[in-house]
């Protein structure tokens, strides 16, 4: 469960010392807020009898327990009540995220320790899923991105953006999100962030010091954080849903190419940067119209600095050098060693060769490097990978199924678009990888036994799976811009109240219209 989990942000992104760089995790804890956290939880996982169906669910998620393993994990109701609990853990980190009300990353540690009060998780499993490689990954991550922004790599990659952009804010809005989505279906969209973060903070500044204006640095920060969403779905390579679903059709003898999926997901990138170029200026409506002199004075900073060093060269060279062996890394590499070395070893590997060539020292990484991000992050995952493993996940998403039934979703367009709202909105409660991991093979499954082509149901679900728009932790862009302290949860909420329900129309419009119409896609499918 990769996807949510690429990250890559910095405690300290300018030199600015009034800058807030401590962003959300400056917080203290609101008791308010907790208190109805905690009744949450307590209602949901202690009060409210468990339903019969999480006793079958457990039951058909543990079909084969020897007499061992139910000794120590319990029987089928104490599993069920692990479900029960396990949802009533979600529901609490839900109201902790949207409202902030306790420090994020005490959240973080909090997911690990009610799995370990209430039994759920055994101690041993605990400590991997918050040392799983995804947030070794986070961690090297944050260091290379450091290292960037140390040598001012970041400037000349987002000048470079700027320059073409022009100085209207509008435009500047547009270059942004191009700017961001386009790499972020080849590169991991923590560096693609990572790389954007400065500039927009610099622009905004630099305009606040003649002109209070701080829509406009919500307006900038959004921006970046949408522009990495809607850049994923374009490849295989932007992000770890679209692998885990070329291989789940791979394994029913539906094969996609790099350019059959090309072909499908940059319809989606192009018509949602187009409707966020007008959705989001609207939405935050800036204060400034024009950028000129912030535009000015930043082309005159990178003037400064001139033709690159040999040191920022060798840091772009092992950058380079660490991308692609991210992009090989299941193939190439595997293919040379044997084995893969995982996202996580080799972005480590590269934080590492950076201190080894003498370009960083590990005082830099205590500075320049989130661990509070770390820690939220490796919470998330192990949320998901307890959700996934006590069967809460599945659970769930028969329920969502179960209710839409009735209405006939169970076939052709129909289906496929039932799979892109359930995947849109699981997204928001777990991450995109497990999402995928989790429902599809079901929906595939559903795909096949009705008819309908499983490439149609498989790459929507995938893409649907890219719209976490809601919360801070709905992406590892939205993380790292909200690290940045320019902007609040409720800026997310309010930025999904339209975007969001704008992507599923999108994608379902695109679906009809691009898939099975220029494409030739069909929407029945014959097994040969």
């Amino acid at each position: 469960m990769i996807l949510k989990i690429f990250c890559a942000t910095f405690s300290v992104l300018m030199s600015d010392s009034n800058n807030n760089n401590s962003g959300g995790f400056a917080k203290t804890t609101d008791f308010k807020w907790l208190g109805i956290g905690v009744a949450i939880f307590l209602l949901i996982g202690f009060i409210m009898p468990t339903p019969q169906s999480m006793v079958d669910k457990a039951i058909e998620v543990f079909p084969n327990l020897s007499e061992d393993n139910q000794n120590y994990i319990g029987s089928s109701e104490v599993l069920a009540v692990h479900i029960k609990l396990t949802m009533a853990l979600l529901a609490t980190c839900v109201v902790f995220f949207a409202t902030e009300a306790v420090p994020m990353p005490a959240v973080a540690l909090l997911i690990g320790l009610i799995q370990l009060f209430f039994g759920i998780t055994s101690p041993s499993v605990l400590a991997k899923t918050y040392a799983h490689d995804a947030v070794w990954f986070i961690a090297g991550s944050l260091a290379l991105g450091a290292t960037l922004v140390k040598y001012g790599l970041d400037k000349r990659v987002g000048m470079l953006v700027v320059n073409l952009a022009g100085t209207k804010t509008r435009s500047i809005v547009v270059g942004i999100l191009l700017g961001t989505a386009i790499p972020t279906a080849f590169v991991g969209e923590h560096a693609v962030a990572a790389m954007y973060v400065p500039i927009a903070l610099a622009l905004y500044t630099l305009t606040n010091k003649s002109t209070p204006s701080p829509t406009l640095g919500t307006l900038l920060m959004v921006s970046i954080a949408v522009g990495c969403m809607i850049g994923g779905p374009m490849s295989p390579t932007g992000g770890a849903r679209n692998a885990l679903m070329i291989g789940f059709l791979g394994n029913m003898g539906v094969d996609i190419s790099f350019m059959g999926w090309l072909s499908m997901g940059f319809m989606y990138t192009i018509v949602m940067s187009v409707v966020m170029a007008f959705l989001l200026p609207f939405l935050f409506k800036p204060e400034v119209d024009d950028l000129s002199e912030a535009v000015g004075l930043l082309k005159k900073d990178l003037e400064k600095h001139g033709a690159m060093t040999s040191q920022q060269k060798l840091v772009a060279g092992i950058m380079g050098l660490v991308v692609f062996l991210w992009i090989t890394d299941k193939s190439l590499v595997k293919d040379l060693l044997g084995f893969s070395l995982g996202l996580g070893g080799i972005a480590i590997s590269g934080a590492v060769l950076y201190m080894l060539a003498g370009l960083t020292s590990w005082k830099d990484y205590e500075d320049k490097v989130s661990w509070g991000v770390i820690v939220l992050y490796a919470g998330c995952i192990s949320l998901g990978i307890v959700f996934k493993n006590t069967g809460a996940s599945s659970w769930f998403a028969d329920q969502i199924m179960n209710l839409v039934a009735p209405l006939g979703l169970d076939s052709g367009i129909g289906l496929v678009i039932l799979m892109c709202v359930i995947g849109a909105v699981l997204t928001n409660l777990m991450s995109a990888g497990a999402t995928v991991a989790v429902i599809g093979p079901v929906v595939l499954d559903m795909a096949l036994s009705s008819g309908t082509n499983p490439l149609l149901v498989g790459v929507g679900l995938a893409i649907s799976t890219s719209m976490a728009y809601w919360l801070v932790i709905g992406t590892p862009a939205s993380s790292i811009v909200y690290a940045s302290g320019q902007l609040q949860s409720k800026d997310f909420i309010r930025m999904a109240t339209l975007g969001w329900p704008a992507a599923l129309i999108a994608l379902s419009l695109i679906i009809i219209l691009w898939w099975t119409g220029p494409l030739g896609i069909p929407v029945d499918w014959l097994q040969p």
